[in-house]
Formats: structure tokens, sequence, C-alpha cells
């Protein structure tokens, strides 16, 4: 059902039934909420936003760096020097919603698609979470969450006799899934693999990066892309127009990870897939989380840019080195800024 990724409500307590096997534990992360509480004659609130950031760091290889510590990391909010008030390391269960492309104009590399979607479930652990969204001019919840993998590998199987429409909506496809997100706790990552092209989309590109940078933190969009094939046919036939957008389209979904902090791939041949998987699961699993509240903090509806730094000891820019004593270039991947509340909304920057 496509509601049960939706709604998690409390309901009256009947008998204890029996744990239901794997494949049908469809709440996945989702946590019922508290029905509230009779509403007080008075209550006096005191705000104190606190944002969270999670931070992945890594060297140019992919690898990621442990033990940093907490005076490691300095943060800047519009260039202002930040308090570090929580940190801590973290290798988390995963929970991932695979959003995949099937539209038929993108069929040679469909297949390599299908590919890229079975070797990341084979590098998920037991207790990590998975959802399968698939969407053409639509968005359609596949399989829900679950832990049992193989019951979205066989769904995969049934897609490899592609149907539908030519049309694909990625934009559309992409804030659906981060609405579905808001009631499943923990950290979530979208991985989309698709071509990232926009035929009908409801949504325009300046109200997706909007509601992207509105999104709560702990939502990462990592991207295979995967049009090279039609990239391929542009430049075969001298298609000009056909090739300028899937430019725009690759770029527009390179923002798309790097707002989140996730990555963006776009791999030119189906060899490249292993390496790719292997650093976004090592990604998704070791990540630093660190949280401030902000210096002058405004209800002013604005985006407020974050740029977090290494730094050693003594302030100076950390320097990382490999066994060898070269020295390593090291990336850190992050959510790139929120969007403050307006008066009278409820502050959600976590």
């Amino acid at each position: 059902m496509l509601g049960a990724w939706l709604v998690a409500t409390p309901a009256a307590r009947p008998q204890e039934p029996k744990p239901a096997p794997p494949s049908e534990q469809k709440q996945g992360p989702i946590q019922p909420k508290p029905r509230p509480q009779e509403e007080e004659p008075y209550t006096l609130r005191v705000e104190a936003p606190l944002v969270t950031v999670d931070v992945v760091v890594t060297d140019r290889h992919g690898n990621f760096l442990p033990n940093l510590q907490k005076e490691n990391f300095r943060l800047f909010e519009d260039g202002i020097e930040q308090t570090v008030t929580n940190f801590s390391p973290s290798e988390s269960p995963v929970t991932a919603v695979l959003v995949l492309e099937t539209t038929p104009r993108t069929w040679r590399a469909y297949y390599d698609s299908l590919d890229a979607a079975y070797l990341f479930l084979r590098r998920m652990r037991p207790d990590d979470w998975v959802a399968l969204v698939t969407f053409d001019m639509r968005p359609q919840v596949a399989v829900d969450f679950t832990r049992n993998k193989q019951e979205v590998q066989e769904y995969l199987r049934r897609l490899e006799f592609m149907s539908g429409f030519r049309e694909a909506n990625a934009f559309d496809a992409i804030l659906d899934v981060l609405d579905r997100l808001r009631d499943v706790e923990g950290k979530r990552s979208i991985l989309f693999i698709g071509s990232g092209l926009n035929t009908f989309s409801q949504n325009t590109w300046d109200q997706t990066i909007r509601r992207v940078r509105e999104a709560e933190s702990g939502v990462s969009i990592y991207v295979l892309g995967m049009g090279w094939w039609l990239q391929m046919q542009a430049d075969l036939y001298g298609m000009t127009s056909a090739r300028m957008d899937l430019q725009m389209a690759e770029g527009q979904l390179k923002e798309l990870a790097k707002q989140t902090g996730g990555r963006a791939y776009f791999p030119r041949f189906t060899g490249e897939l292993p390496g790719i998987w292997e650093e976004i699961a090592a990604m998704l699993r070791n990540q630093y989380t660190i949280a401030y509240q902000p210096k002058n903090f405004k209800r002013d509806g604005k985006y407020h840019k974050i740029k977090v730094e290494l730094v050693a000891p003594d302030g100076t820019p950390l320097k990382v080195v490999d066994e060898k004593g070269k020295p390593l270039k090291v990336n850190l991947s992050h959510r790139q800024g929120y969007i403050a509340p307006k008066e009278g909304e409820v502050a959600a920057l976590r």
C-alpha cells in the first residue's frame, strides 16, 4: 500500500500480535507520534534552535577518515564562526530510498541502472532499511521500507521487462520522497538513479532547490547519473538541444547532492559501478554529527550558508598524510545551509 510508508498513527492496544516476518514489517523506521496533551492555559516557550550537520570526511580515494575529534571541526554560518555544542562520530545503520527512473527512452542505460541497484543492495547489512520508488511521469512506492533486501531484488527483476511513459519528472519524484521521509526517524538518504531529465515536472528548478534547502537535516541525496546513453546519441546525431538538456540535468543533480551533503556520480561504463557503490555505502554509514546554536538567530525566512573546516589542535589547517608520509587531499561533504523559519513557523533546523 502506498500509504503504509506515510501513516504511522497510534491505535487502541489489542492483544499482543505475533511478530511479523521482515518482509511484512512495512513501517520501517517510522515511529508513532504521541497523542497531544491537553493544552495548558499558559505556556512559556524559550526558542533555542539547534542546527545539526552530518559531515563525511574522505580522502581522494574515497576512504573514510576515522578518529577525528570535536576540536578538529570549525564551523561557520554566513562567515561567522559558531560554537560546536554537540559532537558524535557514528557508524549508523542505513535508511535509504532507491529512486529509479524507468522510462523506455533510456533503455540502454536502464539495464546498467538495474545492475547498480543490485550492487547497492548487496552492500547493505541486516539492520539496514531500504525502500524502492520508481518513476516516469509520476513516482510510485514499489516496495515500502523493509529489511528484507530479497523483496526489493524480486521487484527489480520484474522491472527488467520495461514499460511506461517516455516522460521523466525527476524533480517531482525527489520532492515526493522528501515529503514522505518527514515521518521517518534517524539519518535518511535518497539514492537517485536516472538521467535527471524533467519533461513535465510540476515543480520548477527554483522550487525544487528551495524545498531541498528547507528540508530538515539528515536527508542526503546521492546521485548515480545514468544519462550517458542519451548523451552518446546526442553527440552522434548532432542533437544540440538534447545535449544541452542533458548537461543542464547533470548540473542540477550535482547541485542537489551538494546542497544535502551527498555526492553525484556520472559513470560512463559499468566497470565504474562497484567502486562507486563501495564509496557511497561507506559515506552513508560513516559520518560525524556536529550541532550548534546559531549566534544571533533570526526568524527571517532567509537562506544561511554553512561551512565546515578541519583544523589541527593549534587552529591551523589539518594536514593528512598517507602511510608513506605524502599529503592527502581531504574532501568534506555536508549540507550547505538551511532556510530559517519565518515568524509564526515552527523551527525545524535539526
